[in-house]
């Protein structure tokens, strides 16, 4: 395996980074546990890294410790899929919180080659896309443990 070709990507950008960053600026206006804000500065080290199924994998980790910092009666409803407990998620933000967990599945639990684990340039975009669009899911939970 080549491990430089991998080592110098581009840092992941996009519309799901602007409003993660924006959240994010400072983790101590979070009001989130000690281990969700250890894993959110890794995640971040990632980002600007580069390194979207890092990115991926912990953005969903991040979610299940939130919800079990803070509310963990609200992790799940039996069919492990975030449910009407989170208030101050619309339907669409709740469904991208249970994409994202089936895409982390998905990179974690193998079953068969997936999309964008080829190796390749094409396959190295294609995930920092899907990276992009896992920070955008995280983004809107964050933002309910905001502290003014």
């Amino acid at each position: 395996m080549n491990l430089k070709k991998h080592s110098h990507h581009k840092p992941i950008t996009g519309e799901g980074w602007r409003e993660f960053s924006s959240i994010c600026i400072n983790l101590s206006s979070l009001d989130i546990g000690p281990h969700a804000k250890a894993l959110l500065g890794e995640m971040i080290i990632a980002v600007k890294s580069g390194m979207p199924i890092v990115v991926i994998i912990l953005a969903a980790t991040i979610v299940d410790i939130v919800m079990n910092e803070e509310q963990p009666d609200l992790l799940n409803d039996g069919d492990n899929s975030y449910h009407n407990g989170l208030d101050w998620l619309n339907a669409k933000e709740r469904r991208q919180l249970n994409w994202l967990r089936g895409l982390r599945n998905k990179l974690v639990h193998y079953q068969g080659v997936i999309t964008g684990i080829g190796g390749s340039d094409v396959d190295h975009d294609y995930l920092s896309k899907e990276a992009d669009k896992a920070l955008s899911a995280l983004s809107p939970l964050l933002a309910g443990f905001e502290r003014f």
